[in-house]
């Protein structure tokens, strides 16, 4: 009985941490700042490819957006590229 309930409980927190984490192609992917994680990192505006956010201190939860001088921003480089080699790519893979 008690390995079920222990069972039950980490299926529960599973889906809890899973569900945080799931890729939101609707939102605009804003990161959360508080997370050190994202400190300085990058992160793909989905709603506008010549934009990405940017985390310039975990003391807020406020990501500046950045817009790349010219071209578009490539989230597998995570930097701004020219419109030559910039390409489409899923918003969640």
């Amino acid at each position: 009985m008690k390995g079920a309930l222990v069972c039950i409980c980490l299926a529960l927190f599973m889906a809890l941490y899973g569900a945080e984490y799931i890729c939101d192609p609707d939102s605009n992917n804003k990161p959360d700042c508080t997370n050190a994680s994202n400190l300085l990192v990058p992160i793909r505006n989905f709603y506008d490819p010549t934009r990405y956010w940017n985390c310039t201190s975990v003391s807020n939860n406020s990501a500046e957006v950045v817009k790349c001088e010219s071209g578009g921003f490539d989230p597998t480089l995570k930097k701004c590229v020219s419109w030559e080699t910039w390409k489409w790519t899923d918003c969640c893979p």
